[in-house]
């Protein structure tokens, strides 16, 4: 299971919710800094297939400087 840390999610947060408006505040925290429930909630909100939200995940994490999770 991908968890990110407390640090990490504190810095990739606000790119999620820049990248995905359609997020809500409940999604991101049943997301519990996981990167599979994460990648759920965007391809449920965004009506997007699997490999697109795991694409948008990864690209935020790169952006936000992520590149290991525990």
């Amino acid at each position: 299971m991908n968890v990110l840390t407390d640090s990490q999610w504190a810095v990739l947060e606000p790119l999620v919710k820049k990248a995905c408006p359609r997020l809500t505040a409940l999604d991101l925290v049943e997301s519990q800094h996981r990167v599979d429930l994460l990648t759920a909630k965007i391809q449920n909100r965004h009506w997007i297939d699997r490999v697109a939200a795991q694409r948008t995940v990864l690209a935020l994490m790169q952006q936000a400087g992520i590149h290991k999770v525990a």
